[in-house]
């Protein structure tokens, strides 16, 4: 997209002194650097040496006309005669609205997209020659520009977003990449340095190496031809020393964040068959493999899109695998609430922890998408695809999370419920063993995907005014069909 852009913008943009500082300077400057991001075009006219010439001060004149030239000029125009004289009028050559006519007539010839003004003048004579909607006052133009690129949410803990020209291609993480991809990978590597591509890194405790990456490139279609905003994960890798450690769902859970944040269709990266545990991993997150004709990659593509007729085609499990994990259904299946002590809501949801710092060291279930809870309530309603919805008991109560369930056992053998659970539990055997001998019921140890924490948690005044619970959960407990409306409008799914 090409955006002109007017001297009262170069202006604040360029101000000859301190003195010259305007009030615009700082709106102007989030503009440039929005151009910049959304890999949009800014270009000036050639008429704007005329309004510079008008400046009083010589100097300061000279200045910009020289600091103007770091723009993009337009080359040949458009000129001033496509424009309607009765409604813009033949001001004299080198005057202000000549030049503004100038300014017009290279939107009315189609060689720009945009015209960035502020003067109130050419926003009125654009009006008259129906060019009104593609003139744009400054923070029209930002709030237009942040809709062409994308907004990074924050990483969860341990992730860290890095510029790719950042990272050091000499990293061990980068050796069987490499291998795989030798001789282009060092090309490719300083390609993605030059385009300024974006990366999410995981470093190791002592920061002297990555322990995973995830880099990202953004595209409009799928190699297999489906139009729509399109996510490539152009590496995924954690490094072979560091299993174990969820690192893998930690990458991807950040990739869905960003995903979602952003509204991308679809997501995809190719791998060798020989990569048969990264390649069974992304199909347990819904992505489908697809062989290359004539090649030895495999692609693997998932979507984040759905009709109605996919809400009804599958169950709500399967559709959650296949189009989330940041959505889930309500309907023929079950919610519950599910209260969860803080030191343990903490360890478990690690993204939501209000003060970071005094948890320096993470488990592995708090890196994963896939979880697990214990519990000793004598609920026996649960299913599979029931949603879950977690109530942090104490220190501001509320509803801050929500997950879906995949599977689940009662057991009073601890070894049983710690082999069921695995690294998946915030609880440790100590845990388990208690739960499972000093109650009188048997150990509910529930297997969960995590579909995201609530931007905004839900407090108990609010879930008792909408009939979602009637006090403060002392156990797992179902939702009434009323409740169950209220919050599925609430978290808009």
């Amino acid at each position: 997209m090409n955006i002109l852009i007017d001297t009262n913008i170069i202006i604040p943009l360029e101000p000859g002194s301190l003195a010259d500082l305007e009030i615009n300077t700082e709106l102007a400057l989030q503009f440039h650097s929005l151009v910049q991001k959304s890999e949009n075009v800014a270009y000036v006219h050639p008429a704007i040496e005329h309004d510079f010439s008008r400046d009083k001060n010589v100097e300061r004149a000279n200045l910009r006309k020289t600091l103007v030239k770091r723009y993009n000029i337009i080359d040949s125009p458009p000129p001033v005669t496509i424009l309607d004289t009765t409604h813009v009028g033949t001001p004299e050559f080198g005057s202000n609205d000549y030049v503004d006519n100038c300014f017009l007539a290279s939107l009315k010839g189609d060689a720009v997209d945009y015209l960035v003004t502020e003067d109130k003048g050419i926003h009125k004579k654009a009006k008259k020659v129906d060019l009104q909607s593609r003139v744009l006052y400054l923070k029209d133009a930002i709030s237009l520009l942040q809709d062409f690129f994308d907004e990074t949410p924050p990483p969860p803990p341990s992730v860290e977003t890095k510029k790719v020209y950042t990272l050091d291609e000499r990293d061990p993480i980068f050796s069987s990449l490499r291998k795989d991809y030798s001789p282009g990978f060092d090309p490719w590597i300083q390609k993605c340095k030059l385009q300024h591509r974006d990366a999410y890194v995981i470093f190791n405790k002592g920061g002297t190496s990555m322990a995973g990456i995830c880099i990202l490139k953004k595209e409009d279609y799928l190699p297999t031809g489906e139009s729509g905003k399109t996510l490539k994960l152009c590496t995924f890798k954690v490094s072979e020393t560091q299993h174990g450690n969820r690192y893998g769902e930690l990458l991807l859970k950040t990739v869905f964040d960003y995903a979602d944040t952003n509204n991308y269709q679809h997501l995809y990266f190719t791998t060798f068959p020989k990569h048969h545990d990264l390649i069974e991993f992304a199909k347990s997150f819904g992505f489908d493999s697809i062989e290359k004709q004539d090649e030895d990659e495999i692609f693997m593509q998932k979507f984040l899109v759905f009709s109605k007729e996919d809400t009804l085609k599958y169950s709500p499990l399967d559709f959650h695998v296949k189009f989330g994990p940041r959505v889930t259904l309500f309907e023929s299946n079950s919610s519950f609430i599910v209260p969860i002590k803080p030191e343990f809501h903490d360890v478990l949801f690690p993204e939501m922890r209000e003060e970071l710092s005094l948890f320096p060291d993470q488990k592995p279930c708090g890196n994963s998408i896939k979880k697990a809870y214990l519990s000793n309530s004598a609920t026996k309603l649960l299913k599979p695809g029931d949603n879950v919805l977690f109530y942090r008991s104490k220190f501001k109560p509320s509803i801050t999370a929500i997950g879906i369930v995949e599977s689940f056992i009662r057991s009073t053998d601890a070894n049983q419920i710690a082999r069921y659970v695995g690294s998946r539990t915030v609880y440790r055997y100590a845990d388990i063993a208690n739960m499972c001998t000093k109650s009188k019921r048997d150990t509910l140890a529930i297997k969960f995907r995590y579909v995201k924490h609530l931007e905004s948690s839900i407090g108990i005044k609010e879930l008792k005014e909408n009939s979602v619970l009637n006090g403060a959960p002392q156990s797992i407990t179902k939702i009434k069909p009323e409740g169950v409306e209220w919050i599925r409008q609430k978290l808009k799914m």
